[in-house]
Parts: C-alpha cells; sequence; structure tokens
C-alpha cells in the first residue's frame, strides 16, 4: 500500500522564534512597550513576537532577505497574525489590523486586513493571512493598502501590526510565522489509504507546521493557496490517490491575492479522484477559487455537493459529475466531460455551461436570473450536425431571440443545420444563432394513456386532416405517444363492450411538455352480440 504524501511547497521567511529579531515599527507614537518574545500569543511554533499597541499604531517586522523567489510568479506570502483586542482596534479602512511589507521600516505598504467592524463576534483574531506584494496605495475602497515612503520591488521586512483607539492593558498584537509560495500538494495514496481533505489539513494544523493553506475550522474546512491533487511540490506531474466524502471547503476572502490565487488541480494520467458529497463556498469575490483537472486521462468521479459562488471550473473527457449543483458559479468548461442530473443556478458568467456537443448533458436543470445562456456550444459548427437535448430550463428568454438569455448561444456556419433533438423530460430550449446557418429543434415529447383495458383499440388521427398518428391494442398497460407539441389530435377507442361516445377525446392540443391522460371506460348498454 502507498501511503499518500502530504507536502507543501512554502520557503519560511522567518519563523518569529526567539532565536529572531523582531523590530519595531511605529507608525504614530509611543502607545506601549517594545517587541518581545512570548508564547502567550503565538500560533505557530514555540511562541511569536508581541507587543503592546495601546492608543496608537504600531507593529513588529523582521529583517530578512528571501530575494527575488518571493514575488516570483504566482507565489504569495503567508503571514500569521494576532490580536488580543479587537474590540479597541480601528476599522478596515483606517488599518486596524494590517499585514506589513516593504524594503525598509519608513518605507513599507500596509495591507489592511480586518477592523473592529470585521472581527464581529464569530471573527478569527488569530489568522495566517495571505497576499501578493505589491507597492500601490488603494484607500477609497476594498482591497485598503497605505503607503508609506518608497519601498522596493523585492521586499525585505515583513510583518504584522494593530492600530487601536484605546489604552491597551499588556501584550496585545502577535506577529508569527511568515512564508512565501504557493500552496499544497499531495501525491500517492491507494483505495485502501487515500489521501483526503482532512490528512492534508491534519498535517497544516500541526502546531510546528500551521502552514494556513487548509485549515480546520469548526468542522469545515478553509482553503487558500493552490490545492494540487497529483503534482509533488517540485509541481511535477506525480499519479494520486484521492477518496473522500461529506466535506465543506471554504475558499478563504484573499482581497490582496491575485484573483486565481486558490485552486485546486487535478494532475497526472493515472490519478484517481472521488468526491462525494464535497461542497465548496467562497467567501469572497476577489479570489473565489478555480477547480481544473490538468490531464485528460486522469479519472475523476463528483457525485453530489453543492459548489457556491466558485469561479471557472475546467473538466475533461475522464470526468463524471452526478449530481452536483453550482450555485452562482463562473464558467463551467465540460471539455468532453459527463454530466448527470446536475444543476446550475444563476451562473455569473454570460453562460453557466460552454461544451462541444450537448449530449454531454444529460437531465440537467438550468436556472437563469435574467442573463447569460444555459449552454454555450463552444466553437463554430461547420458541418450539418445533431445534438440531444433532455435537460430542463427556467428563467430563460422565451423565444428566440438576440437578448442573451436564451438556452442555448451557438453559431452555426453559413449552408450548415444544428438539429437539436429533444428528448422525454426535457423542456425545449430557446435559441440564439449568432452565426448565418439553421438551427431546427425537435422536440418530443410523450402523451401517456392509462387505465385502457385490455383489447381495447388505440387510434390517434389528426383532428383536422383524419391522418392516422398512431394504431395499437391495449394490453392493459399504458400506451405511450411521442410528439413534437402543437399538433390538434382526436384520440379514438373501440371495443364492442365499450361506448366509444363517451371515451373518445376530441381537438386535443398537443402540449410542448410530457403529460398523461387517464382514462374511464363505460359500457356500451346497447351492443347487442347473439
Amino acid at each position: 500500500m502507498a501511503a499518500p504524501a502530504y507536502s507543501e511547497d512554502l520557503t519560511d521567511i522567518d519563523l518569529a522564534e526567539s532565536g529572531s529579531t523582531g523590530v519595531a515599527v511605529n507608525y504614530s507614537g509611543g502607545g506601549g512597550a517594545a517587541p518581545a518574545f512570548g508564547a502567550d500569543l503565538g500560533m505557530q511554533g514555540g511562541g511569536c513576537w508581541d507587543r503592546q499597541v495601546s492608543a496608537h499604531e504600531r507593529g513588529v517586522v523582521f529583517n530578512q532577505s528571501p530575494g527575488a523567489g518571493a514575488v516570483a510568479t504566482g507565489v504569495h506570502i503567508f503571514q500569521w497574525g494576532f490580536v488580543a483586542t479587537p474590540g479597541i482596534t480601528d476599522n478596515l479602512a483606517t488599518r486596524g489590523a494590517y499585514l506589513i511589507c516593504g524594503t525598509g521600516t519608513n518605507a513599507t505598504v500596509q495591507f489592511h486586513v480586518e477592523g473592529n467592524d470585521t472581527y464581529g463576534a464569530a471573527g478569527r483574531v488569530g489568522r495566517c493571512y495571505s497576499y501578493r506584494y505589491v507597492t500601490t496605495a488603494n484607500t477609497g475602497s476594498v482591497p485598503y493598502r497605505t503607503v508609506n515612503g518608497s519601498p522596493g520591488a523585492t521586499p525585505t521586512y515583513f510583518g504584522f501590526g494593530i492600530k487601536t483607539t484605546a489604552s491597551a492593558k499588556g501584550a496585545n498584537m502577535g506577529c508569527d510565522a511568515v512564508r512565501y509560495g504557493t500552496g499544497a500538494y499531495l501525491t500517492a495514496g491507494d483505495s485502501g489509504d487515500p489521501a483526503t481533505f482532512d490528512g492534508f489539513a491534519t498535517q497544516n494544523d500541526l502546531i510546528g507546521n500551521r502552514w494556513g493553506i487548509l485549515t480546520n475550522v469548526g468542522g469545515s474546512y478553509e482553503l487558500q493557496g493552490y490545492f494540487v491533487i497529483g503534482q509533488n511540490n517540485s509541481k511535477t506531474a506525480t499519479l494520486a490517490y484521492f477518496d473522500d466524502s461529506d466535506v465543506n471547503i471554504l475558499i478563504a476572502d484573499t482581497p490582496h491575492t491575485e484573483d486565481d490565487f486558490t485552486r485546486i488541480l487535478i494532475d497526472h494520467a493515472s490519478t484517481e479522484v472521488y468526491w462525494n458529497n464535497i461542497s465548496i463556498t467562497a467567501l469572497g469575490t476577489n479570489n473565489p477559487g478555480l477547480f481544473s483537472v490538468l490531464d485528460s486521462s486522469a479519472t475523476v468521479e463528483i457525485t453530489g455537493g453543492t459548489w457556491t459562488g466558485l469561479g471557472t471550473a475546467t473538466f475533461s473527457v475522464g470526468c463524471v459529475c452526478t449530481g452536483v449543483t453550482f450555485r452562482g458559479c463562473d464558467f463551467t468548461f465540460a471539455n468532453s466531460a459527463s454530466f448527470v442530473g446536475c444543476t446550475w443556478a444563476k451562473a455569473s458568467n454570460i453562460s453557466a455551461v460552454s461544451s462541444s456537443d450537448l449530449s454531454q448533458l444529460d437531465g440537467c436543470d438550468f436556472i437563469s436570473d435574467g442573463t447569460g445562456y444555459a449552454v454555450s456550444i463552444s466553437g463554430t459548427i461547420s458541418s450539418d450536425v445533431a445534438m440531444s437535448w433532455n435537460c430542463t430550463d427556467s428563467g430563460y428568454a422565451a423565444t428566440n431571440g438576440n437578448t442573451g438569455n436564451e438556452t442555448i448561444g451557438c453559431s452555426v456556419d453559413s449552408g450548415k443545420t444544428l438539429t437539436i433533438n429533444v428528448g422525454s423530460g426535457g423542456s425545449t430550449p430557446t435559441i440564439r444563432n449568432l452565426g448565418l446557418g439553421t438551427v431546427t429543434v425537435v422536440s418530443s415529447k410523450t402523451l401517456t394513456l392509462t387505465d385502457i383495458p385490455t383489447g381495447v383499440q388505440v387510434t390517434i388521427v389528426n383532428s383536422s386532416t383524419r391522418t392516422e398518428l398512431q394504431n395499437s391494442t391495449s394490453t392493459g398497460a399504458d400506451i405511450t405517444y411521442g410528439h413534437s407539441g402543437g399538433e390538434t389530435v382526436d384520440i379514438l377507442l373501440m371495443h364492442n363492450s365499450y361506448d366509444p361516445n363517451a371515451s373518445d377525446i376530441y381537438d386535443l392540443t398537443l402540449p410542448s411538455s410530457d403529460s398523461s391522460i387517464k382514462f374511464s371506460m363505460t359500457d356500451d348498454l346497447n351492443f347487442d352480440n347473439p
């Protein structure tokens, strides 16, 4: 058996232990003692560097030289900070609590992360914050940043600070471990000992580690940064076996990161991933989290769960999603994956799903918020092609047009025809065709006739032309008739023992949905069979 391997690519800048040197940064006044090492407010390792901040604005930084690696492409800084007096911090906009990064104590950027208006009753006063180092101010809205002096491009000072509006009785601010990197990397495992979310989180949360990537928060797991299944921490594709159930993942709100910082990635051709009832919720909008299957040969089976507010989700041919709900998410790129009984509700982009073939969607449901397609057919259709559709939709445009809220968006070349065959259980989609070709929707609905006794001859004819559409003899089982809706028909029942005038149905307009009719037969008292 191959035990799962849980690793990360974080590089220590300073772990804020007793051998470190915490340097004071005073943005306003004295207001408290000098920095000192202690265990009281420690979050990682043996303790942290803390200080008293009393009715002033102060922090602690560590002078280190990690070099260009701390600002390399995709890399972010992970900084631990603790506030013992959240009630006397200033608000978020005016630097209640902030990360410090720069090239000198007088050349820093303050990245605002908390305040008395964000901590609240459930706010965590000690946590790991992630950010991408930039040297520009942003004072009008989130993400708030304050620049002091002229910080350079490659930072050498890293820390944490707070601004308080009243006196503090003792050390009330702690600055702990700071690292840089991208996140988590999981490999190995097998069906008897698979990799799991809890397996990584257990390593993440060890006091000697406290990586701050996937943190257990009251039974759920808060994720920031990469979570890669099928790569080692050198980012080389390496097979993994991952199997987990009944887990809630929260994508941390990280206003100071790049918008694609948090990613769940699956790699390597032999990787197998099995998720059952895994729910993912984005807590913010700047970095809502991405999902992507990098290797088309990987086996990915996802059953159940609700994904809320997530960014783009990119699947591949080896993926099967069954009963997953995507609520308020960005694009889903199908890429030949199969989706069975899934729901997309109020997608945030111009389309809920991008797919080359509608047949990849089986019995799915789409709910519009008034803008965007349910499905956009990727690419241009340059040959005659037929696709099946058995999905349902609500809230989309009622007729074909150019509103951008039709059920299906496509582009069919001039002289070519896309035929969409609507199967049983599917609603008739509306179409927006951006090309010069033709889209034909063939809607096949089912009329079910029930409670017809054995031996009764059942004939369905067009009410106007009297053309026979179907003729059968009942065996006692339900009789079904497939149609495209809209036609007006008569249903004629004939048997010597039953009165046809009491059972026949005339001028029935077939609906554009599945329907059924229950018959109640009346004995023919006038029939004489000598």
